[in-house]
């Protein structure tokens, strides 16, 4: 399928006119007629608001081998927005003051309940005071960008 025929296709998908598609990017209605039947083509710049306009890829416009569109990118960029979420977790989780309150926790309960030995629950409470500040630093430069 040629680049004329998925941009007649894709226009038609969206219950658009020629003049309608031509209005919203800013060329003439011969331009996109030309376009479509592959007289000529868009520029860079055209092809990439065709893209955002439509909800395709460069990649599905420009190759003409590719029939059909293989990915949704709605649901790219929520899969995106899921990665980007599991991959603030994991750096959180990965970072080291969560595991002084991990630690901290699980020592605290063991030597309350059987070591009670009173400097070594102080310094697990320093330890998980420690690692309390490193986690507000640690979001705050996240809410930051830093």
């Amino acid at each position: 399928m040629t680049i004329g025929e998925k941009i007649t296709k894709l226009r038609k998908d969206q219950n658009l006119t020629q003049e309608q598609f031509a209005e919203i990017l800013k060329v003439s209605r011969q331009a996109v007629s030309k376009w479509e039947r592959d007289e000529a083509y868009p520029d860079t710049e055209k092809l990439i608001r065709i893209g955002k306009i439509f909800d395709c890829s460069l990649d599905y416009l420009l190759k003409d081998e590719i029939e059909q569109m293989d990915v949704n990118l709605s649901a790219a960029k929520e899969d995106a927005g899921y990665d980007k979420l599991r991959a603030g977790v994991l750096t959180y989780l990965s970072f080291p003051p969560i595991f002084g309150w991990i630690v901290g926790i699980a020592s605290l309960k063991f030597q309350i309940s059987h070591m009670k030995n009173k400097l070594l629950i102080g310094l697990t409470i320093v330890g998980m005071l420690f690692s309390l500040a490193c986690t507000v630093l640690m979001i705050a430069g996240a809410l930051l960008g830093l």
